[in-house]
């Protein structure tokens, strides 16, 4: 099997362009409503006569727009042998076109002094484009040649291979990627989820174009694309040129999620890779709900009481009180599918089994009695504040608007979110932890002591 070429210019994981991990947009046509959204805008929802679904965020201020094509088609529908096809297809969108080239294309969008960029997550895919308001017309006619003629050349294909190798070659050289990426490969076993969102390796270097032209024909047909809108701009222009630009896109396969097997094959217990690091880490994860399963909400407070703030729990006792930290805290991923819980730890080899006992002792600490009042009530308080200010750009507000619908959600549910967040009591949290941090645990621990078992494959 051909090598990937280590000295390939450097790219960002998760984003093609720094974004996060996230969502997708709207059109227009037929039937619409409006409705009055918590940041200050007016939407709008409709059809265009290709069926394509589009959410348009009105707003005030600054006239800045942005557009946001998504498809549900992404990781979540991969197999080991084409895994990061999605990110790949999305990625040479960006590049090129049947009709410009990769220099063309880049000076049209410079030319308005607009973005353009990719996304590709577990649960979604797409294309971002952010500009003026004034060049609305020509933005989407450049976003829909992207969408509907990308030319995915040979060249261009050889080129992001080496950089997508060379990407996941440096995250070998990070601590936390390893261990990030070495638990999700063991807690999804067998499921699309255990496939990074770049790929492998083996799995890039056996991408073809003809793979890309056919899944893109299946992840940006009408069938499947929403177009989400957010900027300063009136309903008429955004009307018309969506109608002239995309509505010609033609429907397809309808997306349909796969089956899942989370959790069937997961190796519960602890798990240790030998490290070249001179630090030790730790993953201690368990099985947790989808996105619209019970105890979503709650366990996001129980997540922000355990870790991301400096006065959270895992940062207070085993950093500040115990000093066994050099970084700590915990995720909880929205996810369509089952999602995992984890606490991690970055510390020192010696205070490994100390660290896994004190970490016991946080988590039965929650199970055991109900946080108090005042600080939930300031976790509430952290946790409005964070999410009222990641959107406060038209940017963020289209991806998660998009994403929102696309996860089945809808896109309502992003203003509805916090009250639901109000609505959790410290019992919710109590119940939560116990349902939770009851289940058989999944702790990865790397280590850099020679002792230390390799993971197959690794």
């Amino acid at each position: 099997m051909k090598k990937c070429n280590a000295a390939a210019r450097q790219s960002s994981f998760r984003k093609i362009s720094k974004a996060p991990l996230k969502i997708l947009f709207a059109v227009f046509a037929a039937a619409f409503l409006f409705t009055q959204n918590s940041f200050g805008g007016e939407m709008e929802v409709f059809n265009l006569n290709n069926g394509v679904k589009v959410l348009f965020n009105k707003t005030d201020g600054i006239k800045v727009v942005s557009v946001k094509v998504y498809t549900p088609v992404s990781v979540i529908c991969e197999n080991p042998s084409n895994a990061g096809i999605s990110y790949m297809t999305v990625k040479l969108m960006s590049k090129a076109t049947l009709s410009r080239s990769n220099e063309v294309l880049a000076a049209d969008i410079d030319n308005i002094g607009a973005e353009l960029s990719a996304d590709a997550d577990y649960d979604i895919a797409g294309l971002n484009m952010s500009f003026l308001s004034e060049y609305f017309q020509k933005a989407c006619e450049i976003l829909s040649d992207v969408l509907i003629n990308p030319s995915f050349d040979e060249q261009t294909l050889k080129f992001e291979k080496n950089d997508i190798c060379a990407v996941l070659k440096s995250r070998k050289d990070s601590i936390f990627n390893t261990a990030s990426d070495n638990f999700i490969e063991l807690f999804y076993a067998g499921s699309p989820y255990s496939n990074p969102v770049l790929g492998k390796e083996e799995s890039v270097e056996l991408i073809t174009p003809a793979d890309l032209k056919e899944w893109h024909s299946y992840s940006y047909n009408a069938s499947n694309i929403i177009i989400s809108i957010s900027g300063n701009i009136d309903a008429k222009t955004v009307k018309e040129n969506l109608n002239k630009y995309f509505a010609d896109i033609k429907t397809g396969k309808k997306f349909e999620k796969p089956s899942f097997s989370a959790n069937a094959k997961i190796p519960y217990g602890d798990t240790v890779l030998k490290g070249k690091f001179n630090q030790a880490y730790i993953f201690k994860g368990f099985a947790a709900p989808a996105i619209n399963q019970k105890d979503f909400v709650a366990l996001k407070v129980t997540g922000a009481v355990l870790g991301g703030r400096m006065t959270s729990r895992l940062f207070t006792e085993l950093r500040e009180k115990l000093g066994l930290a050099y970084e700590t805290s915990a995720i909880y991923p929205s996810r369509v599918e089952s999602s995992f819980f984890v606490i991690y730890i970055g510390l020192d080899k010696k205070n490994i089994d100390l660290t896994l006992k004190k970490m016991d002792e946080i988590l039965n600490d929650l199970r055991s009695n109900e946080i108090s009042q005042q600080e939930l009530s300031d976790i509430k308080a952290y946790i409005k504040g964070m999410y009222v200010m990641d959107r406060q750009t038209v940017n963020r507000q289209s991806y998660y608007y998009a994403w929102r619908e696309l996860t089945g959600q809808g896109y309502k549910y992003d203003d509805e979110y916090l009250a639901d967040i109000d609505k959790i009591t410290t019992k919710d949290i109590y119940d939560a932890a116990n349902r939770i941090f009851s289940q058989k645990a999944l702790t990865l621990i790397i280590n850099p002591d020679e002792s230390a078992n390799l993971l197959a494959g690794r």
